[in-house]
């Protein structure tokens, strides 16, 4: 386990605070500086020597974990909840279904086959035919009889102990009654710190701000944003790797949001992440993708 790792995360719920964005510029007048110093200046934060804000990236930069601890339980399933804390990480992602009865679901896929091997959509069964099914024996009679949760109890779960990005994964058709239902349930139990409400979709997003402005937002893109500025209901972007570049990242935090890079399974990932330095990184590893 990554003890520095856990008191970091215990730093961030004890505090009961939201996430740290760049504050407003300190501005006061003063005189231009000689030509010669500046140019000296200049020369003095181009240095080698002069690496800083990479050196303490590795401490600094947030890690979530993927589905939970996907490397010790099944996917989104309360034991990969509790393997992600016991990692350390800061965050866990997960994505959220609603049932033919209007409960929510913690389930990536629309579809139940791959975890359950059965051919039938979320939306079209009830809560109890889908709480029957069990989602952990494919990986070994320790996890005989695993369920998939419902978002209530990995809200109850996970209060006080990690942070939770959660994903509206918006399809045709379906009904978008699941985003106050969810944030109620935030609300409910005082966990408007504590959570991030991501999507695909933007109009999620805006809709999320309607019913609580307080509740912070990520919009998540695989495509190239060539203005983040408009997105004003978007605290932050959650970018795939391929976006991740320094003048990028720098954009968006001179807009003082964060930027969430995934999936962050490898060394040359976390480089490049480190260089362009992202604040937060999803991975299907969090117990070890960062050194000791």
């Amino acid at each position: 386990m990554n003890q520095e790792r856990v008191s970091k995360n215990r730093r961030h719920l004890s505090a009961n605070a939201g996430r740290t964005h760049f504050p407003a510029p300190f501005i006061m007048k003063m005189a231009p500086l000689p030509a010669a110093l500046l140019c000296g200046l200049m020369l003095v934060l181009a240095s080698p020597g002069f690496a800083f804000a990479e050196e303490n990236w590795d401490q600094d930069v947030e890690i979530t974990a993927h589905r939970g601890d996907v490397s010790q339980a099944p996917e989104k399933t309360i034991p990969a909840f509790k393997a992600a804390i016991e990692s350390g990480a800061d965050w866990i992602e997960l994505d959220i279904n609603q049932t033919k009865d209007g409960v929510l679901v913690v389930l990536h896929d629309e579809n139940l086959m791959r975890v359950a091997g059965v051919p039938h959509k979320v939306r079209d069964l009830t809560y109890d035919e889908i709480r029957s099914l069990d989602v952990g024996s494919r990986l070994g009679p320790d996890f005989q009889g695993t369920s998939i949760p419902t978002l209530s109890e990995v809200l109850d779960y996970c209060r006080g102990k990690i942070k939770l990005n959660i994903e509206i994964k918006y399809r045709e058709g379906q009904s978008l009654e699941l985003i106050p239902q969810m944030v109620e349930m935030i609300r409910q139990r005082e966990m408007l710190q504590e959570c991030m409400i991501t999507s695909f979709n933007y109009g999620c997003l805006q809709m999320v701000k309607i019913f609580e402005p307080s509740l912070e937002t990520g919009l998540i893109s695989s495509q190239p944003i060539p203005q983040p500025e408009i997105y004003t209901s978007a605290d932050n972007f959650v970018l795939s790797i391929e976006l991740i570049e320094p003048d990028t990242v720098n954009r968006i935090h001179g807009l003082g949001k964060e930027v969430i890079a995934w999936t962050i399974n490898d060394q040359y990932s976390v480089d490049k992440c480190k260089k362009a330095r992202a604040d937060n990184i999803i991975t299907d590893r969090p117990d070890d993708i960062l050194p000791e």
